[in-house]
């Protein structure tokens, strides 16, 4: 059970395959379950209200990853976990949920760390509501790199992260033990992602790692530790440029639309008015799709063009396209919309 951490975004390794791989090394008999599979691939268009559905996408080319099944998706709450568990549990019968929720939560202002303590046990008790002797392993939040509009998120973290092991322990019992998994300890969110938050392919060995560990400790004696090295050094993921954009006029609205690039987690868009003679404006956010609809006053002259982002990491531009918009009445450019903060898990991750 996760978020986007978990569920990985097309092109990563992810955790879990690294975890997969590890038990299959150990000849533990270990059966990954769950209602999706693959990694998140980001929609066709963004949509202006809700989440935005995302497509099943691949892993890193070459990988190998049967039995790939799991409960993890990008933007994912413990605040909508804790209402869907008993359900989940009920339709896959695991043995051992592996949990790691809770950064959206904190990060959107969805709960503050006593909220999600609750809510942490809210999810324990329901889905021991589908299976008595469950047991648990649940981490606690990773922390990232500072974000300029979220100066009180470090200590957030922190607070929730130095009572959860107590709430844990309290929770656990003899027969469905809740046992605690310390990412925070381990995870360098300067070293170990490829935007600040994600993980890159070092930071999947090290969350694969953390699980594997707790899980021998607590179940198997130790017998069953963490075998696999852990690299040194990420393995890069090289995307290419969009090859072009395509633009749909209708009145004051265009559709903008352009290419799907593996491994991209967002397009940066740059508008020029013409008429106006001014230079390129840049989306103050990456576009966590691969279209969007822009409608702006006043109509006119316009010029677009895209580049692909993963992460840190950004492409060359297209070459702009140019189009004329008839004078509307439609809501101001898309720059210049409040950011809704739950649209996007990537809003929180990737500034």
């Amino acid at each position: 059970m996760g978020d986007s951490i978990s569920h990985g975004l097309e092109g990563d390794y992810t955790w879990r395959y690294r975890l997969a791989r590890h038990f299959a090394a150990r000849g533990a008999p270990v059966r990954f379950t769950g209602p999706w599979s693959g990694t998140c691939a980001l929609p066709d268009l963004a949509p202006r209200e809700g989440a935005a559905a995302t497509r099943a996408g691949g892993y890193r080319p070459g990988t190998a990853f049967p039995h790939d099944l799991h409960h993890a998706r990008w933007g994912g709450l413990m605040d909508e976990a804790r209402g869907e568990i008993a359900d989940a549990v009920a339709a896959h019968r695991p043995g051992l949920l592996m949990v790691a929720l809770g950064f959206n939560d904190l990060a959107w202002g969805v709960s503050g760390p006593e909220r999600l303590l609750a809510h942490v046990g809210e999810f324990v008790r329901r889905a021991r509501e589908a299976r008595h002797d469950l047991r648990f392993l649940v981490a606690d939040v990773v922390r990232r790199t500072p974000l300029p509009h979220l100066p009180h998120l470090p200590e957030i973290v922190e607070t929730y992260n130095a009572r959860l092991p107590g709430v844990l322990a309290a929770l656990s019992t003899p027969c469905s033990p809740v046992v605690h998994v310390g990412l925070a300890a381990v995870y360098d969110p300067h070293a170990d992602t490829y935007d600040g938050l994600h993980p890159n392919s070092v930071g999947e060995f090290k969350i694969a790692k953390a699980f594997a560990d707790a899980y021998s400790l607590a179940f198997h004696g130790g017998r069953l530790d963490f075998a696999m090295p852990v690299p040194a050094a990420a393995e890069p993921l090289p995307i290419s440029a969009p090859g072009g954009i395509a633009v749909a006029v209708r009145g004051a609205t265009a559709r903008i639309s352009w290419p799907r690039v593996f491994g991209a987690s967002g397009y940066w868009l740059d508008l020029r008015d013409v008429d106006a003679g001014s230079g390129f404006e840049r989306s103050p956010l990456p576009i966590g799709a691969c279209g969007c609809d822009l409608r702006l006053r006043g109509g006119g002259t316009y010029e677009a063009r895209v580049s692909a982002a993963r992460g840190d990491q950004e492409t060359r531009p297209t070459r702009a396209v140019r189009f004329v918009l008839e004078a509307g009445h439609e809501s101001a450019a898309l720059f210049r919309e409040p950011v809704d903060r739950r649209r996007y898990d990537w809003v929180a991750c990737q500034v």
